[in-house]
């Protein structure tokens, strides 16, 4: 069972095109919660409302909103994938506050890989926001990388928590 609070943030450009998006892995997500509600507890996934346009997310009164829902959160998770706009400065913002503020541990999950191997940051790197390649450049974050699988995601998101002060080694482990 885990009992971490998890914050998720992923690249919303393109929200409406749900092909083109990273949309449909949040959906993915919160169809995993609704299915196995003891392993999994996405903080987001009703709080906000994502049927407007993108550029609503940079208003202070969401950014607020997305602060109060981070501070409640056991660790981090961000999706990478094929279609991550790495310069999106809503999920660059959210994973500075993350780590800056919050000091979470961050879980990055690449979409599409099913295991990964110890030159996975390496290579997909151009995958990755700006803000993780800074933190990974400086080693000023604790970070695991994963595949988006049900089972890695469980066993990363139950093992790596602010509460139980419990860090990936460096900003570059593979779990």
């Amino acid at each position: 069972m885990n009992t971490h609070k998890t914050y998720v943030a992923y690249d919303a450009q393109g929200i409406l095109d749900h092909e083109n998006s990273n949309l449909y892995i949040f959906h993915q997500l919160h169809a995993w919660q609704r299915m196995h509600p003891d392993r999994f507890h996405f903080l987001n996934m009703d709080q906000i409302n994502f049927s407007s346009e993108h550029d609503d997310l940079v208003d202070s009164t969401v950014k607020n909103l997305l602060l109060s829902i981070m501070a409640k959160a056991d660790n981090l998770l961000v999706i990478v994938s094929k279609r991550t706009n790495v310069e999106s400065p809503i999920l660059n913002w959210q994973i500075s506050k993350a780590v800056n503020r919050y000091h979470l541990p961050v879980i990055i999950a690449y979409v599409d890989k099913k295991n990964l191997e110890d030159t996975a940051v390496e290579d997909n790197w151009s995958r990755l926001p700006n803000k993780i390649r800074k933190y990974i450049g400086r080693d000023s974050a604790r970070m695991c990388h994963i595949p988006l699988t049900q089972d890695k995601l469980e066993r990363a998101l139950g093992t790596f928590s602010v509460g139980s002060q419990t860090y990936p080694w460096n900003s570059t482990t593979i779990f």
